[in-house]
């Protein structure tokens, strides 16, 4: 008798131990889930991805911000808002290129 007891111990230890291992898996691939959408998140409506675009020019950027501030003298307020929105998504495209961590952005 005290066989089967010790069997049936052994049984529902390796029973235990498989759904410990299963929730395990589980509990990872949704802490994945939520890591890819929060980066999805973060990078914004862009349908290409980070690896497809290199980044804008530095040159680019300096122009448009020299651009953008420029515009402050322009009577045309529509300039400076068409500057702003180009200036708002090449910004967008650098820090798809770049990211949060090597740009010193904490991200929590």
């Amino acid at each position: 008798m005290d066989r089967l007891r010790t069997d049936r111990c052994l049984e529902v230890a390796r029973e235990l131990r498989a759904a410990a291992e299963e929730t395990r898996q589980t509990l990872q691939a949704s802490r994945d889930l939520v890591r890819r959408s929060r980066e999805q998140t973060a990078a914004g409506p862009s349908l290409r991805r980070k690896d497809d675009d290199p980044g804008p020019s530095n040159q680019l950027v300096t122009s448009l911000i020299e651009a953008y501030e420029a515009s402050e003298d322009d009577p045309d307020i529509q300039t400076r808002l068409l500057l702003g929105h180009v200036l708002h998504h090449v910004g967008r495209r650098v820090a798809g290129a770049m990211g949060p961590r090597a740009a010193g952005i904490a991200v929590h």
